[in-house]
Parts: C-alpha cells; sequence; structure tokens
C-alpha cells in the first residue's frame, strides 16, 4: 500500500499532480482511493477536481467531504483543499452511496447494511462518510446495527466552516447534502486498526437532561437549556454561539464510557440542537478540554499506532480539538507521520465502533491505521524516517499556552470537585435523621411519592408498616434521655440490617419509625413486619427489662391517595396497641 497527500488550490496544480511520476508510477493498479477533504461547499469546485481525477484515473475511487480543517502530512491546513491518493496492492474495495430521505435515517443504514451483507468477500473494514448537520447520524448507525455481521466502521461528519448548517458528501458523480457514503475495504491482507480517546475533563455540577426530542435538548434541570450556557459561560444567543461552545461539551457517562456532545445553535425556546444522540433523563457536566491530557492521551496512541507499522494512517478528528488547542493541535497529530503518511480532516461527529456497537462522537480523535501484508521484523525505521523518542523542546516558553490552560482546567476541577463534595454533604445532612442516620420525614415523604407514581404507572403494589416503640416514655423517665437516644440508635440498626434493600427505612419522628416497601403484597409485608418484631423483642438494651414495638401495616390501594394509606396504617398501629402491644396488624 503506498499513500500520498496534495494540498490543492487550483485545477492546474491537480493536473501537475495527476501527471507525476508518484501517481502515473501506480495509477494502474486495480485499487485506488482517492480522498478529498476541503472547506469549500462551492460545488463546481467540487465537480471540477473529482472530474479531472475520474478522467485520469478512471477506476479509481472517489469520495470527499466538506470539513472544518484538514489535516495532511499530520500537520492543520485551513480553508484548504486536500487530496489523499491510496493505492492498494492486494486489497480491494467496494463503495455505496445514499441520500436520506428526512426520518428515513434507520432504513437508510439498514439499507446501506443489507447491500455489504451481499459482498461475499472478506470485508476488513467501513468507512463512513455523512453529513450530520442536516440528519440524524446515530439513528443511521442504529440501522446498522440490525445487521448480523459485525464488521469494523469508522469515519467521520461532514462540516461548514460558514453557516454550519451546508455540509457535503461526494464521490466522482453524486453530491448530496443529505446523505451517506460507505467505502468497504476487502482483502484477507489488509490490516485495520483504530484508537480513540476523548481529553475532555468535567467542569461543572452534575445536572440532568430532563426534556429532549432527538437530538434537540428542551431543558436542564426544568429550565430552558441555553440558560446553562448564559449562567454559567456568559454565552449570548447570537451568531457567535457554535464558536464560542465548541469548547464546552456536555460530558455524558453512557455504558461505562465518557462521551461528550457538542451543542450547535439554539432555538429561539431556548432549546439546544446537538449533532449526535442525547436522551432525557442522562445526567452529565458541561466540560473543557485539557492540553495536557490531550497530549499525554495521544503520546500512547502514537506509540500503539506505530507497533502496528502501519502504511497510512487516517485522522477523523473533532474540529473542537482545533478550536481548543489552536497551533498546538499539532502536538497530537503531527507525531503520527513519522509512522506513515498522515491524511484526514477535522469533523462533525466521528464514528467508531463495529456494526454492532456502532458509536457517534463528538470531541475525539479516531485514529485509523493501514497496512498490507505482515509486519516487518525490522521495524527501525517507517515511513523512510528513524524511529526515535519525541524529542523534548528546550525552549522554556513553547506550548506555553496549553501549560496555562492545563493548571486552569486543574485549577476549576478541584474547585468544583470542592463543590460537589460539600453538595453531596449538605443534600445527604438535609435527608438524615441527625441521630439514628435513617432516612428523616422529608425523604420518606419523597420516596412516598415516588412510589405512589410508579404503582399508578405500572400497576404493581407497594405496602407500608408504622411502628412505635411500646411504653418508650418510660425509658426516658427511668434511664434518660441518653439512653432513649441509645434505644432509638439500636432499633434503627435492627431496621436496616433485617430490611431488603429495595426497602425505604426512616424515622417518622419522636419513638416512631416507617418502612417503605416496594413491590409487595399482604403476605410478604407481615412475614416482614413479624420478623423485625421478633428481632427487637428479643434485643438487649441494657434495661431490665425487654422493649418492644407494635405495627401497624396497609398495602396501597388503586387510586387512594397517600394520606388514606398512611392512615390506614395509623389505625393499624393504634390496633396493636389497643390489642396488648409488641405485635403486628392490618
Amino acid at each position: 500500500m503506498k499513500h500520498f497527500s496534495y494540498n490543492v488550490s487550483n485545477t492546474i496544480e491537480l493536473e501537475n499532480i495527476l501527471s507525476s511520476n508518484d501517481i502515473n508510477t501506480l495509477s494502474n493498479r486495480d485499487s485506488i482511493l482517492v480522498q478529498i477533504y476541503c472547506a469549500s461547499t462551492y460545488v463546481e469546485w467540487i465537480k471540477e477536481i473529482t472530474s479531472l481525477i475520474s478522467n485520469k484515473i478512471p477506476h479509481a475511487i472517489i469520495i470527499g467531504a466538506t470539513t472544518v480543517g484538514e489535516i495532511m502530512f499530520g500537520k492543520t491546513h485551513i480553508n484548504s483543499t486536500v487530496i489523499g491518493f491510496s493505492f492498494f496492492e492486494s486489497s480491494s474495495m467496494e463503495v455505496i452511496v445514499r441520500d436520506c430521505d428526512k426520518d428515513k435515517e434507520f432504513l437508510t443504514g439498514k439499507s446501506i447494511v443489507k447491500e455489504i451483507e451481499e459482498i461475499k468477500e472478506n470485508v476488513s473494514g467501513v468507512l463512513l462518510l455523512t453529513t450530520p448537520l442536516s440528519l440524524d447520524a446515530k439513528l443511521l448507525l442504529n440501522g446498522f446495527e440490525t445487521s448480523s455481521l459485525n464488521y469494523k466502521l469508522f469515519g467521520g461528519g461532514a462540516g461548514d466552516y460558514a453557516s454550519m448548517t451546508n455540509s457535503l458528501v461526494f464521490t466522482s458523480d453524486w453530491i448530496s447534502t443529505r446523505g451517506a457514503i460507505a467505502v468497504v475495504f476487502k482483502g484477507d491482507d489488509l490490516h485495520i486498526d483504530m484508537h480513540t480517546y476523548l481529553g475532555w475533563r468535567p467542569l461543572s455540577n452534575e445536572m440532568t437532561i430532563t426534556k429532549s426530542d432527538g437530538m434537540l435538548v428542551k431543558t436542564i434541570d426544568n429550565k430552558p437549556a441555553f440558560d446553562i450556557f448564559e449562567h454559567y459561560l456568559g454565552f449570548k444567543n447570537d451568531e457567535n454561539f457554535f464558536q464560542n461552545v465548541l469548547e464546552f461539551p456536555l460530558l455524558i457517562m453512557r455504558n461505562g464510557e465518557q462521551i461528550a456532545r457538542v451543542p450547535v445553535f439554539v432555538n429561539e425556546d431556548g432549546g439546544i440542537q446537538f449533532v449526535a444522540d442525547i436522551y432525557e433523563g442522562e445526567k452529565f457536566r458541561i466540560g473543557y478540554g485539557d492540553p495536557e491530557l490531550i497530549i499525554s492521551d495521544a503520546g500512547q496512541i502514537h506509540q500503539l499506532v506505530n507497533d502496528l507499522q502501519p502504511e497510512a494512517i487516517f485522522l477523523y478528528t473533532c474540529g473542537c480539538r482545533r478550536f481548543l488547542m489552536q497551533e498546538e493541535v499539532e502536538l497530537e497529530t503531527v507525531p503520527f507521520e513519522r509512522s506513515a503518511p498522515t491524511f484526514g480532516f477535522y469533523t462533525y461527529g466521528e464514528f467508531f465502533g463495529t456494526f454492532k456497537n456502532a458509536q457517534l462522537l463528538n470531541s475525539t480523535m479516531v485514529v485509523v491505521s493501514m497496512r498490507e501484508g505482515k509486519l516487518k521484523k525490522d521495524n527501525t525505521t517507517v515511513n523512510n524516517v528513524p524511529i526515535k523518542k519525541d524529542e523534548v523542546s528546550n525552549d522554556p516558553y513553547a506550548n506555553k499556552h496549553g501549560r496555562i490552560i492545563s493548571r486552569l482546567v486543574h485549577f476549576v476541577q478541584a474547585i468544583t470537585d470542592e463543590i460537589v463534595t460539600k453538595n453531596l454533604e449538605l443534600e445527604q445532612l438535609s435527608i438524615t435523621d441527625n441521630l439514628t442516620r435513617l432516612f428523616n420525614r422529608n425523604k420518606l415523604d419523597e420516596i412516598l411519592e415516588l412510589e405512589y407514581n410508579r404503582a399508578n404507572r405500572y400497576q404493581y403494589s407497594f405496602g407500608v408498616i408504622l411502628i412505635d416503640i411500646d411504653h418508650f416514655k418510660n425509658v426516658n423517665d427511668t434511664y434518660g434521655h441518653q439512653m432513649g437516644d441509645t434505644v432509638l440508635k439500636e432499633i434503627a440498626k435492627i431496621l436496616k440490617i433485617h430490611t431488603r434493600k429495595t426497602d425505604t427505612v426512616g424515622r417518622w419522628g419522636g419513638e416512631e419509625f416507617l418502612i417503605i416497601c416496594s413491590e409487595t403484597d399482604l403476605e410478604g409485608i407481615l412475614s416482614l413486619a413479624e420478623k423485625i418484631r421478633q428481632e427487637i423483642a428479643n434485643f438487649s438494651f441494657d434495661l431490665k427489662e425487654q422493649k418492644t414495638a407494635s405495627f401497624g401495616i396497609s398495602i396501597y390501594k388503586k387510586n387512594e391517595t397517600i394520606d388514606n394509606l398512611l392512615k390506614r396504617a395509623d389505625n393499624a398501629l393504634y390496633k396493636a396497641k389497643e390489642n396488648g402491644r409488641n405485635r403486628v396488624e392490618s
């Protein structure tokens, strides 16, 4: 496999490239992939360059996308057109293109997969390019997940420097503002390896998506979504919103992994549109990129990729990274060129994973290395460059911007962690009974409301056990209030030990306790109450007499109020007292 990259500003330059020895020598190979990544969304320019290449190398597969930054030799190019020629020796490719009608993303993804499934040769991986500004790319990926196959999937979403609304993907004879391209790589001898990393740290307190519709987040913590960016970051809802917010994605923990989601624009109701899936009920924190962490992660990937001895490296990296790192973004991209020719673009969303786990990412770097053939035994040179450890600059002022930002990010995170810890402590105090360390009355009321709503929605039963310590006043009068407190704490321990994890135990007030029993029936709740009654009656409280407790039980009846449920439990407790105490009544 051979790869050559060029920066083209006019058709004369392209004609000279197509006539050069590098291209002419290899243009007779059967499998040639030409990738074009350009800042311009001018359709006539795209048609000109694709037509020139197609006329010169008619059997080449030509694909491309508009971008928010181009990558060649690992370096960042701005407002340019870069073209990468990949000449394969033993591998082959097929290209699949689809226009995608509104609300048809899932079916489009499914139809692409169906066509891939019909390919009988060994598939090594699939490169995907789409227009995420005009379609729901996650739904497209969901279509891929219907496949019985599990091929590697990678690529990126087309971008747009200007209006952030008009990204394009294209081939030699097709241009789409709402479509997808899949390049299927085939061959037993083709090795494709993929890596990804984020490098963003959480800064804010945790918040919750309370109302969303697809990729539109309407409310956060029950307030218009835009309010959080105005409040915490001072952003205005103007034409600069997208550029301002690029460095501050929402960081979400999903399936044990941290992912980022970047806002695009604000609608008239204060809702925020994203280019990737984000779900109602998900919790997030506002994030900010840590240059030091990014460079550290990049260094590890550089070594992993180098060990694979690639013949070409393709980068699909979020435009956020370029905006954050500025000129220092090349500290993570240029070192790849030491291992192999490095080419790619800055995206609006990155694709990474397999057909069964097709991930739509934001703010990440996706690194794809390719090689035909086996590993070389001699790995002292790659890409005709001697391998050596990264040189450390002797300039004490080098990369100062990144160092300062890293320190500020560390400082803000330390302050945020302190605030989060204090808030958790305050929250715990607000819901905890100070003496017994059980939930207090306020928290019990909250849990009762939740169980009430769940029971009505899902049609299941729950119940409550109201407990009162028998003759508790005699303990305080005879032994003092300190001993009375000890009895209350010991009974609290008994209740916590002998209830289920799904039950909620709290101090209802004075010498009364309440247990809220989720998903139970009368037989189950009676059994639990009787078990606890015996545990209390048999416990040694260091008193001259044994202490006992009385229990009142009620099971929720459909359409009754919480007050009525508690009233029935209280009546049952009164009945237990009237019938001699140390007993359970329902």
